[in-house]
């Protein structure tokens, strides 16, 4: 739920070439170097986000930050809200749009925004909000994973990383990015299901800082049908969200018969 600076070409494209090079005389090694396990890429990066201890002491987390459409210009601000097991909800106020929602109770998944009004969610648009839902998926367990092999090492934005087929319990597949340097989970390539239908995905997760004892990634980079969002997250507070946070908002229960 949460993976640009103009003026800097010239130092984009001399980092580039740096890498390249490096590539160019340690390259095959490093591509013929052995994959650690799953089991190993697993530890690594929850040891780098706080450690699956940290982790599980949290029951609920707010964040707070901003939205845009990066190529429309378009921003406002976010506040995203999460708790265990598997409770969401999404708040989106964009100017000259309006409030965007969505929300998962552990049940039922929903959505209400300007254009289309409140609406329930179901078939694989349900199931993946199940899955982002999910509170300890960061953590890669058993409860969520079916599936975790790694199948090589490329480059993911131009970072050396270690890519993994990931088949979720829910039957989603998706190849998901590890930074080679520090473990952490980078983003990942998919399909999503959307009202125009499924689409290919890239999710890009980055700029990870510290909260408290664990680390979660501000920014988070999605592309779509050509489309660029950008979320930023500038705040995260923990166990601070009351259960009724995530109650159904009155026009969705209208909708349930």
């Amino acid at each position: 739920m949460i993976r640009r600076i103009t003026g800097r070409r010239s130092f984009v494209w001399a980092a580039v070439a740096l890498w390249l090079f490096a590539c160019g005389q340690t390259g095959s090694r490093a591509q013929d170097a052995p994959l650690p396990s799953a089991k190993d890429i697993i530890a690594r990066h929850v040891n780098a986000i706080g450690g699956a201890e940290a982790w599980q002491a949290i029951k609920s987390m707010r964040a707070t930050g901003t939205f845009s459409l990066t190529a429309q210009g378009m921003s406002g601000a976010l506040e995203l809200l999460t708790a265990r097991p598997s409770n969401l909800r999404l708040t989106i106020t964009l100017g000259g749009v309006g409030k965007i929602e969505s929300g998962y109770d552990g049940k039922i998944g929903w959505s209400i925004d300007p254009m289309s009004g409140p609406a329930l969610m179901t078939g694989r648009e349900l199931q993946e909000l199940a899955d982002d839902a999910s509170f300890d998926s960061v953590l890669f367990g058993d409860s969520v994973i079916k599936e975790f092999t790694p199948v090589g090492r490329e480059p993911f934005e131009r970072t050396p990383a270690i890519k993994v087929k990931v088949v979720l319990r829910s039957g989603t597949e998706q190849f998901e990015y590890f930074d080679a340097a520090t473990g952490l989970l980078m983003g990942f390539e998919g399909t999503r299901a959307t009202p125009m239908g499924t689409v290919p995905t890239t999710e890009v997760l980055g700029d990870y800082k510290t909260f408290g004892a664990v680390k979660v990634p501000t920014t988070v980079r999605q592309r779509a049908l050509g489309f660029e969002t950008l979320a930023t997250l500038t705040a995260v507070e923990f166990n601070q969200v009351p259960a009724e946070a995530f109650n159904l908002p009155p026009a969705i229960k209208a909708l349930i018969k």
